[in-house]
């Protein structure tokens, strides 16, 4: 059901830059100190095109977006950036630090372009998403004309069909080997022929797609692909707006990871501290003695959903009981902290989790702690990681989770490839 075809990519010149200092995270990870930090570190630094400094001056001619826009287009004219001279698909290892277990893992993909469909048939999404991320990803690939950061799929491939065709391209040398800042080592082989290519035609054209990480990017690139029709409706269905940059993992790779997100109350006018003792009439309430006792608390199993709440001065679990629902995203510990805690409790309707005025969300369970201790916060709720089978089941559903329920760990770089969507361009097998 899913359409991948090989694409005329865009990399850095490995002779004009240290490909270990221009790459970098997607956006929505990259915070102010970051930002600044990948600036300092190369000029020529993907933040520049992903995440651009915002300057108080800045105005419709001037913005993050058209400077964006410059530098791609200066780097692309004095050799920073080359574009292939003939289609491929790339493979795309990424080892890395398992930050739970601290075991080395690695995961595996395929660089490729999909073409783009309405979510619901070929490709589904697992996670609401936010108007104005969507705006921002939309106002950058109108400057850019390029997908910038791949969205991250899974495809299913129960009849272990693809290692085999990629494992004689793994054999060789990379074209590229990149080692992070966090000790990330990224590693690309380049696929081209045509025989590998339709092997791999094949395979994914069996398979639906479940968006893991990119579903702004994704939505993006159906908007953009909707407002470059209007503009050129003498382009064929072949036409490169009518694609997105992918990667795409086997659902079965035993390097996926997941991460919760976990949550922060703060400037929530209507916050009650007894909240704690109101959810202890209903379900089990377990007090923890610390913080460190807390975070054990929330790696052990249990049959029921487990939510984790600090407080100022008081560290609890809530176990809640399962609901005996078949609906996929009623059994997820993520839901039923929105279902039966912010919004039955708290009293936070959608519109105030959309807007994000009252919750932050983070990784970063210490992050989140340390604003507690310092008064930013009123309330962290923790949360254990999802399953990728739950992400299948939820998108095979036809349903959403709700918003930043996943974290798939890591995220792909940044800075690996760009993809051009130049109406002129047109995309084949080979």
């Amino acid at each position: 059901m899913a359409t991948v075809r090989p694409f005329h990519g865009i990399f850095y010149n490995p002779h004009r830059v240290d490909l270990s200092r221009v790459v970098a995270p997607p956006y929505d990870v990259i915070s102010p100190s970051d930002q600044h930090r990948y600036y300092q570190q190369d000029p020529h630094n993907v933040v520049r095109l992903i995440a651009g400094e915002v300057h108080p001056t800045d105005t419709p001619e001037d913005n993050k977006y058209t400077r964006a826009a410059a530098f791609f287009q200066q780097w692309m004219a004095d050799g920073t950036l080359r574009e292939e001279s003939s289609p491929s698909l790339h493979v795309y290892r990424h080892r890395f630090i398992d930050p739970i277990s601290g075991e080395a893992r690695e995961r595996r993909g395929i660089l490729g372009v999909v073409e783009l469909e309405p979510f619901g048939r070929g490709v589904l999404p697992h996670e609401q998403t936010h108007a104005r991320a969507k705006a921002d990803r939309l106002s950058l690939t109108r400057a850019v004309v390029a997908n910038l950061s791949p969205v991250f799929a899974l495809y299913e491939d129960p009849q272990s069909q693809v290692d085999p065709i990629i494992a004689p391209v793994m054999a060789q040398s990379p074209r590229m080997s990149i080692t992070g800042e966090d000790r990330d080592q990224h590693t690309v082989w380049s696929i081209s022929g045509r025989e590998p290519i339709r092997k791999l035609d094949e395979v994914f054209s069996a398979s639906r797609l479940y968006i893991a990480d990119g579903h702004h990017r994704y939505e993006t690139a159906l908007n953009f692909r909707n407002k470059q029709r209007a503009d050129h409706p003498e382009a064929p269905p072949d036409a490169a707006f009518n694609y997105v940059l992918m990667l795409l993992v086997d659902v079965a790779d035993p390097g996926l990871a997941i991460l919760p997100t976990h949550r922060l109350l703060h400037d929530f006018e209507r916050f009650d501290p007894a909240l704690v003792d109101r959810l202890g009439q209903r379900h089990r309430v377990v007090q923890r003695p610390d913080q460190r006792a807390l975070l054990a608390a929330m790696q052990e199993p249990t049959p029921d959903h487990r939510i984790g709440i600090a407080l100022a001065r008081r560290c609890v679990t809530v176990d809640i009981a399962p609901a005996g629902t078949a609906d996929p995203v009623s059994q997820l510990d993520v839901s039923v902290l929105h279902r039966e805690i912010l919004q039955r409790e708290l009293g936070l309707d959608p519109a105030e989790l959309e807007s994000e005025r009252y919750l932050s969300y983070s990784r970063d369970i210490r992050l989140l702690l340390d604003r507690l201790e310092a008064g930013t916060g009123q309330a962290a709720f923790l949360l254990r990681p999802s399953a990728v089978s739950d992400v299948v089941a939820v998108a095979g559903a036809g349903q959403v989770m709700p918003q930043k329920s996943t974290y798939f760990f890591p995220k792909p770089a940044s800075g690996i490839v760009f993809n051009p969507l130049a109406a002129s361009i047109r995309i084949g097998l080979a």
